[in-house]
């Protein structure tokens, strides 16, 4: 299946270029679907209430520029999202993370009101290769069309957190961590999300690619200057895009190789400013980005995880930067963690290397290391 991604250069988040900018990428993807008199749910990735600046959100002002487009033809806006696993999905959780994430001021100036129903319904997907059955946000069950603006980040397990990623946002913030535990492999993870991408099927995306995340993301990485914003009506063929231009190989990413594998995207064609790839953009540390011999390898991989995690790197606290908040407790699926003397410790044992402790963690407490076994493992394999 053939897609175009739209691409125009934006090296600012002022707002008259950042409005330009994203009617470019829109226009040269093919235009906004229909939106005229439906119901439409925009929606951002709002990971957690970390500030604006740290890249780990969709910035306020690509959502001002899309939902600003959504108004004037005529779509009835909603703006909603559910925050990353271990976050309590309530109202006033969702009033700090509008606040902290600048979406309330984006909906007072847009004249709109943010939703704060916390409700969910289940969702049957007997289409799905390996999930049947997902909960579901009530925003993304009443929307006529969902147009998701995405973040351009690299992720310490899916390795990159785009257009296919954002879609996990419609799931209830603390049933992510079921997901982690049900699939504790990165492939059959990435399964299940383009599972949810066909259930949900998001009608158009916009990435947020003026300033990116790199290393070890989605949460944990640095900011990066990349300057671009794109679009398109497949998920599929804009993460593809955009892993090139942050120089990774599109058949080295799960969600990418599940589609592929699935005809879900084939061609993809780039309208618009060209995509240079960026060659020194910093990866996270569990990519390697090569896979020719990508299953042969995946099958090494798990027999490796299966007869002892000595693999992949393991979590690790920095006891001079954890305070003891817990939050990596409440999000571990397994229960591998648990506060003692004020700091987290880790049963590496359970631990099944999802990384959902690292990708929460604000205060950057818990580094990622590989054992010795682990190192010599990865030089062979790699």
């Amino acid at each position: 299946m053939k897609s175009i991604t739209g691409s125009a250069r934006c090296s600012t988040y002022e707002r008259e270029q950042v409005r330009e900018a994203v009617e470019k990428a829109i226009k040269a993807s093919g235009g906004l679907p229909r939106v005229d008199g439906r119901k439409v749910l925009l929606k951002p990735n709002l990971l957690s209430d970390a500030g604006i600046d740290r890249a780990i959100t969709t910035h306020p002002e690509i959502v001002y520029a899309v939902g600003k487009m959504i108004i004037e033809a005529g779509g009835i806006l909603t703006i909603a999202d559910s925050p990353g696993a271990g976050i309590i999905y309530s109202p006033r959780v969702l009033k700090r993370v509008y606040h902290k994430c600048g979406i309330e001021k984006v909906a007072d100036e847009l004249g709109i009101k943010l939703s704060y129903d916390t409700g969910y319904q289940e969702r049957s997907c007997p289409a799905g290769n390996v999930m049947k059955r997902f909960t579901v946000i009530n925003q993304a069950c009443e929307a006529d069309v969902i147009i998701s603006v995405c973040k351009l980040k690299t992720h310490m397990f899916t390795h990159f957190s785009g257009a296919v990623k954002n879609t996990f946002g419609v799931v209830p913030g603390l049933d992510k961590p079921v997901f982690h535990s049900r699939f504790p492999d990165a492939i059959d993870f990435s399964e299940m999300l383009v599972d949810l991408n066909e259930l949900i099927e998001p009608d158009f995306v916009v990435m947020d690619a003026v300033v990116g995340m790199e290393g070890n993301g989605p949460m944990g990485g640095q900011p990066r200057e990349v300057g671009y914003i794109l679009a398109s009506h497949s998920v599929y063929g804009l993460d593809i895009s955009a892993q090139t231009l942050v120089n990774m190989r599109p058949e080295c990413i799960g969600t990418t190789m599940a589609a592929l594998r699935r005809g879900l995207v084939d061609e993809v064609e780039v309208e618009g400013d060209e995509i240079i790839p960026i060659k020194d953009y910093v990866h996270p540390s569990t990519y390697s980005g090569r896979q020719k011999e990508s299953w042969h390898k995946k099958n090494i991989y798990r027999k490796l995880q299966r007869v002892g995690k000595r693999y992949e790197p393991s979590p690790v606290i920095n006891n001079k930067k954890c305070i003891g908040c817990g939050q990596c407790a409440r999000i571990c699926p397994v229960k591998a963690v648990e506060i003692i003397h004020d700091k987290a410790i880790f049963d590496l044992t359970n631990c099944i290397r999802c990384y959902c402790c690292h990708e929460m963690c604000q205060y950057h407490a818990i580094e990622m290391k590989r054992s010795m076994s682990g190192k010599v493992i990865h030089k062979v394999i790699h």
